[in-house]
């Protein structure tokens, strides 16, 4: 009897282990966010940290610090700034002795802003850079994309380098991202990735003909 509570108790003791979940190595974590910190391209660090985010190992620390840099790096680059946003609320409910949420209402009051006036803007006629630049802040990059693609305009050295970024270009392909005057050096010979359609039911509120 006694040799069967040992063994019931060693294992539940071991399916208690088997639960706990493993939290990311502290050294690792400052590794990583080193690293995006310090990335030049808003749309990579974006996607880093959203991966770094997705992690189910990291400890309560470690996920508002990261929540802190993601909305940081969105608000610095003017890129998802409604993600943002919600990013600084995540963060202060995760950690609201955290002496950096003192900061948080005056950069939420800054994004909003930001907000508001993109907002304004594109409700009225935009030339297309512009207009990308805007729909970018918004977060809606699938919108941006498609109108750059549906009006077969080549975007600019910055906005060729989100949307590579974010896998809207191919290496090969049938209909190519430049297709008028001098190939810049930095389109090279990009495709639009055939899976990537453009988006019929996109805000078409620009005007294609000044990119």
């Amino acid at each position: 009897m006694i040799i069967r509570c040992v063994l019931i108790g060693l294992s539940v003791g071991m399916a208690a282990c088997e639960t706990v979940p493993a939290t990311m190595d502290p050294a690792l974590f400052a590794s990583q966010i080193a690293q995006v910190a310090e990335a030049p391209n808003p749309a990579a660090a974006d996607a880093e940290l959203s991966a770094l985010l997705d992690q189910t190992d990291l400890t309560l620390e470690q996920r508002a610090d990261a929540l802190h840099l993601r909305s940081e790096r969105r608000l610095e680059a003017r890129f998802d700034l409604p993600g943002a946003l919600a990013d600084y609320d995540a963060f202060a409910a995760l950690a609201p002795e955290d002496p950096r949420v003192a900061s948080i209402e005056r950069r939420k009051v800054f994004a909003a802003s930001e907000i508001d006036s993109a907002q304004r803007r594109l409700a009225q006629l935009q030339n297309l850079s512009d207009w990308f630049d805007d729909k970018v802040l918004m977060g809606d990059m699938d919108a941006a994309a498609a109108r750059y693609r549906s009006a077969g305009l080549t975007p600019k050295a910055e906005q060729f380098e989100l949307l590579q970024t974010r896998g809207y270009f191919c290496a090969v392909g049938t209909e190519a991202v430049h297709r008028f005057g001098d190939r810049p050096d930095y389109v090279a010979d990009a495709f639009w990735c055939a899976d990537e359609e453009p988006n019929q039911t996109a805000d078409l509120n620009t005007d294609p003909s000044d990119s």
